[in-house]
């Protein structure tokens, strides 16, 4: 009963968490309402991603020692506060307090919700079901996403961008409601309490000594950091291509989020027997998505967003699943959010090389350096993963590991 009312309120935590309304605006409203360049706004980003590095792993901790629910709830109430300073953003010190504040946000609620699903499947008996509701969990998050790209573009035409903004704070206050009230499943081992830096230290140890964690925490940092950079260009690509803020704006971006959403429903059904081979062949497709948009002129190469929105959701609950099932329960919030803090660190430089490209150069210059970044760090990564599990069929339901390969 605990296991399914937790998922009830984890789907609905997930979609309000990203029924931000602001999304679909937020780089037209600092580039063209406040006057900021993309460069500056990929600075910004970057300090927002150092943030989370200085946080990702001692709020993973905080997850761990005092409860995910709790530690998700927090992140909401955070977020609120970071956008009501976003919506007053006068300068660029108060963009980066804001970005600051988003990443301390960020920072609580990633890892925990994960770890806090994979704890509710196993206290029911239904860990192997893993991949199969994180799918469904993201495309959740992608619903509440599509929805607010759908109407949000309407509204900041009709109204103002701020107000997009100021009911989005609102949306945080019910998302904490939400996460407060989750059932907090057993997640320690018996007899083992850690202390708060032990814990992080032996999540660290943990990574390091087991060889697949390793390589599979390389690989998210560095291709899936690539493919989510694509975020920064969708805004920027549809007013290069003359499309302004409206209806036609905001419904332009919803198939790319649709294709986030079905990838995502896509992953739990592709995780059966091809998990190894998906986290390589995913960052290949995405690499052949940004050489499209590299390509094609005009709205030509529009459909390979979609694409590689759907490759990034699809393969996402595929790497936390192939985590998962390899640490030890005791720190599993804790080393996913080693695995965010290394995706950050290579975005906090990719970003703002990306948005210094695109302001220099171009965007065809920037796709390229994405698409050459996603197919590099696959070949290096995703194939040394596929190689060293070839023959083994990863069934959801492997005992967990934690010792060296």
């Amino acid at each position: 009963m605990h296991a399914q009312r937790n998922l009830r309120l984890l789907f609905g935590y997930w979609f309000l968490r990203d029924f931000q309304l602001w999304i679909p605006v937020w780089i037209v409203f600092l580039t063209v309402d406040r006057g900021f360049s993309l460069t500056q706004v990929t600075l910004a980003e970057s300090i927002f991603l150092i943030g989370m590095l200085v946080l990702e792993v001692p709020t993973g901790a905080v997850a761990d020692k005092y409860g995910r629910s709790v530690s998700m709830a927090l992140g909401a109430l955070v977020l609120g506060i970071a956008i009501l300073i976003f919506a007053f953003t006068s300068s660029f010190p108060v963009l980066v307090a804001s970005f600051l504040m988003w990443s301390l946000a960020s920072a609580l609620m990633s890892g925990a919700d994960m770890a806090l699903l994979y704890d509710t499947l196993k206290a029911a008996g239904r860990e192997n079901s893993y991949e199969r509701f994180a799918g469904r969990g993201m495309a959740s998050t992608w619903a509440g996403v599509v929805l607010a790209t759908f109407l949000g573009g309407p509204v900041a035409a009709l109204f103002d961008t701020r107000l997009t903004m100021f009911l989005g704070a609102g949306t945080c206050v019910a998302t904490a409601a939400i996460a407060i009230s989750i059932w907090e499943p057993p997640h320690r081992a018996e007899g083992e309490k850690q202390p708060y830096f032990r814990t992080i230290q032996s999540a660290f140890a943990e990574v390091w000594r087991n060889v697949d964690v390793r390589i599979t925490v390389m690989l998210v940092s560095s291709a899936f950091a690539a493919l989510e950079a694509s975020h920064y260009f969708i805004q920027p690509y549809l007013l290069d291509r003359g499309i302004s803020v409206g209806v036609m704006f905001s419904f332009l971006q919803v198939p790319i989020l649709l294709a986030g959403l079905g990838g995502a429903l896509l992953s739990g059904r592709i995780s059966r027997n091809m998990s190894a081979r998906a986290l390589l062949v995913g960052p290949l497709i995405g690499a052949f998505a940004y050489l499209v948009l590299t390509l094609m002129p005009g709205l030509t190469g529009y459909l390979a967003f979609p694409l590689v929105m759907g490759v990034s959701s699809c393969v996402e609950p595929i790497a936390t699943g192939f985590i998962n099932r390899r640490i030890g329960s005791e720190r599993r919030a804790t080393v996913l959010s080693i695995a965010s803090m290394s995706r950050s660190v290579v975005l906090a430089v990719l970003a703002p090389g990306l948005g210094y490209t695109t302001d220099e150069w171009g965007l065809a210059q920037a796709f390229a350096i994405g698409g050459a970044v996603a197919a590099t760090a696959a070949l290096a990564f995703g194939l040394p993963l596929f190689w060293r599990t070839r023959g083994q069929v990863e069934r959801t339901g492997l005992p967990e590991v934690s010792a060296a390969n």
